[in-house]
């Protein structure tokens, strides 16, 4: 069925009667009174029983399998009634706990600090900025005493008369305070909650009442326009799991950057998901949304509805990683490509190209380590292993779906056994990881045991093509072929941010035809055959190019390209430049002339530099009483300057990609069972 969509003007979120309880963390934000991107919290605490007690911040969250540490961005902590030791970067011993009245701190954006190590997901961060958006992920602002996340909490948000909240959260308000409720430190960190000038959009898909709420200054993305985009993806999901979501309620909080960044993501939680997602104009950023929010979505199965006892009990201070990364992200993206090509929202080409790509990238990674052992050490020892879950991830239950189909002879699939399991565990009932492989068997047939011990649990390579033939699909597994040259390599080519331009980035990456047309390393490309090239145009000016050239075409580039002068010298605590390095060569120099050029983080002995360089220079004595004083460094941008650049496109080889495609002629059962499979 279609959607029927509900606009309104304000987000008064999914109210519910005031939660009533005794004992509970008592906590107050006032976002009215925000300094320098940062907001005080208050915390009255529950009825403490012991003379000592632990604070914490979470070390890590659900969903996001890296360690960020958001005591980090806590500052100014302080104890009314009691003392504390600071432990560690998200811990503090409180001595005298039992007299403890309250508990103060200050919090800091992370999106925008000065903290640059271990930079923190967006969708997993705090936005600070009383004039834009408050993005409030939880996990940022509030903490929890050891041994006590299962007490019930109470927030009060003090808000700007124009803000208005949109979550996946019950809450009531009185005039500008927002107050919510939840059963337990594990449900508040499953409840992003984002402030803002509201635009909000309601539709209803099935038994669920779904919030779109929007946060873009630029105005290129509105919530009414996302809600139609995502419409017929969400009505295939509630289609797909056999016309009942598992949830009643659910909340798309989408924040959209005013600066084109590379990037971005989105994270699940049970009723709700936070997105980061960059503007690349709207052709990209519906396909991209419907992409991201129907994995997103997808979660509420797995791991939100069917888990192990690891995500259950989430350890917030020591947190222990599940091995079944291939059910929990692998599944969910499987199924968020999946669903599109049973409902028509793709064409079958269109999905084999998605499911090579992943076979493409999964290339990159251990195809020998087994993935339960990786997804066991994805926080520290397999931690460049764990993209793969998204690539391998999904491959391994694309063929278990067809493993599935065939032992069953067509009568069962992978989704039916997900919602069996689903049944008998459920959101309160966790199973063990280990018995997952023995429950998914009763369920299925020994091949897909066999599967998931070889493939899976073991270090074998995964036999797609055989796996594929069932369906009728063929694997070819790629050759040489002529490509284009434009005299760069397209793959490493880097980007700059503020100025929104491309960059060689390295002599390496300038091929033969690139020295022909006069390359140079630090180039940043501006224009191609006259189009402008930026991030919001790359798609079409890149894609219309490589499309249509053909090695012998004539090219004209446009490059910005430096003046050559960034060389500073200071000597006697004077700066003298920017000069050209010949420049420097020439001059005479004492032994404590300093010497600064971008990249450096502070003045150099120029005799230091110059004799690192095996260069020939002679210095003369610095000045009698000669006292150094440190400049700061200079705060200096290069002149650029625009250069017309022409040529040949040249030619050469590179391996082109495996390629799926539909059998000839499949048989009878091949037809039958990826009927079955994709509908199709």
């Amino acid at each position: 069925m279609k959607l029927k969509f509900f606009i309104f003007s304000l987000t008064l979120g999914f109210v519910s009667q005031a939660f009533s309880a005794t004992d509970t963390y008592k906590y107050k934000v006032d976002l009215t009174a925000i300094k320098n991107d940062k907001i005080k919290v208050t915390l009255t605490p529950p009825k403490i029983t012991t003379d000592e007690v632990i604070f914490r911040m979470p070390k890590m969250v659900p969903g996001t399998y890296k360690i960020y540490d958001f005591g980090r961005f806590v500052s100014d902590f302080r104890v009314t009634g009691g003392n504390f030791t600071k432990l560690d970067d998200n811990s503090w011993k409180i001595t005298g706990a039992k007299n403890v009245t309250s508990i103060e701190y200050w919090v800091e954006d992370t999106w925008d600090t000065d903290i640059i190590e271990n930079k923190i997901f967006e969708p997993a961060g705090t936005e600070i900025d009383s004039a834009k958006c408050i993005v409030m992920n939880n996990q940022g602002f509030f903490g929890y005493f050891e041994g006590m996340t299962q007490k019930g909490y109470e927030i009060d948000v003090t808000r700007p008369l124009n803000f208005y909240a949109s979550t996946g959260l019950s809450f009531t308000s009185k005039q500008n305070v927002d107050h919510f409720t939840t059963i337990s430190y594990d449900q508040l960190i499953d409840s992003p909650i984002m402030y803002t000038e509201p635009d909000t959009t309601f539709i209803q898909v099935g038994n669920c009442r779904v919030l779109i709420s929007v946060y873009n200054a630029n105005k290129n993305v509105v919530s009414s326009k996302v809600a139609e985009w995502i419409s017929d993806i969400l009505d295939a999901q509630q289609n797909f799991l056999g016309g009942k979501l598992p949830v009643d309620k659910y909340a798309f909080l989408i924040y959209v950057p005013t600066e084109m960044l590379l990037g971005g993501g989105a994270l699940e939680h049970s009723n709700s998901s936070m997105y980061f997602m960059p503007f690349y104009g709207d052709e990209y950023f519906q396909q991209v949304m419907k992409d991201v929010a129907a994995h997103e979505f997808f979660h509420i199965v797995t791991p939100l509805t069917l888990h192990s006892e690891e995500i259950h009990n989430f350890d917030f201070t020591n947190p222990k990683m599940s091995e079944l990364l291939w059910l929990y992200e692998g599944m969910t993206e499987y199924n968020a490509h999946l669903v599109q090509v049973r409902s028509g929202l793709i064409t079958t080409e269109q999905y084999m190209d998605n499911l090579i790509e992943k076979m493409n990238y999964a290339e990159a990674f251990n195809d020998t380590l087994p993935f339960t052992v990786m997804s066991k050490g994805c926080l520290d020892i397999y931690e460049d292993q764990y993209v793969n879950v998204y690539q391998k991830g999904a491959l391994i239950n694309m063929c278990l779906d067809i493993l599935i189909i065939k032992n069953s002879n067509g009568t069962k699939n992978l989704r039916e056994v997900i919602a069996q399991l689903s049944d008998q565990f459920g959101v309160r009932k966790p199973f063990k990881d280990s018995q997952l492989f023995d429950e998914i068997e009763k369920l299925t047939f020994p091949e897909v045991r066999d599967f998931l011990d070889k493939y899976v649990a073991g270090p074998n390579v995964i036999p797609y093509e055989d796996i594929l033939k069932i369906v009728g699909v063929d694997l070819t597994v790629g050759g040489m072929k002529e490509v284009i040259d434009p005299g760069f390599d397209i793959q490493n080519i880097s980007y700059d941010q503020g100025k929104d331009k491309f960059y060689i980035m390295s002599d390496e990456y300038i091929t033969e035809t690139g020295r022909t047309i006069q390359f140079q390393a630090g180039d940043l490309i501006s224009k191609i055959n006259g189009q402008e090239l930026g991030l919001a145009t790359a798609m079409a000016v890149l894609g219309g190019f490589y499309e249509k050239a053909v090695p012998g075409d004539s090219i004209e580039y446009e490059v910005l390209r430096s003046d050559g002068k960034e060389f500073f010298i200071a000597e006697k605590n004077k700066q003298k430049g920017p000069y050209l390095y010949e420049d420097i060569l020439k001059m005479k120099l004492t032994t404590e002339a300093r010497l600064w050029y971008p990249g450096m983080d502070q003045w150099a002995l120029a005799s230091d530099f110059f004799n690192a360089i095996d260069v020939n220079k002679s210095f003369g004595k610095a000045p009698k009483n000669f006292k150094w004083k440190n400049l700061a460094v200079p705060s200096f941008e290069p002149v650029l300057k625009p250069f017309k650049l022409k040529g040949v496109l040249g030619a050469g080889t590179m391996q082109f990609e495996k390629k799926l495609y539909l059998s000839e002629n499949p048989t009878e059962e091949q037809l039958k069972f990826r009927k079955v499979w994709i509908n199709q």
